[in-house]
């Protein structure tokens, strides 16, 4: 699938279709925040290049429907 990354109050999320969202998986915001050790202004370089490939996946066999979501966005590598 394809969506678009951002960050909100929540953390970040991939936004679907039509203004549908899922929050990212916890795997890929440790890459982020690794990323922002290394790189300045992370924040910015995403919203520059936001399109993402991803797939709806369970983390650790849950999902977090507890939050109101079926699942998480991971993103698939290039």
């Amino acid at each position: 699938m394809k969506g678009k990354i951002h960050k909100t109050e929540q953390g970040w999320v991939v936004e679907y279709a039509k203004h549908a969202e899922l929050p990212l998986h916890p795997d890929d915001v440790k890459q982020i925040n690794r990323d922002a050790q290394v790189f300045d202004n992370i924040e910015a370089r995403i919203a520059a290049y936001p399109e993402v490939e991803f797939e709806i996946v369970q983390y650790n066999g849950k999902t977090p429907i507890s939050e109101g979501w079926s699942g998480y966005a991971k993103l698939k590598q290039p």
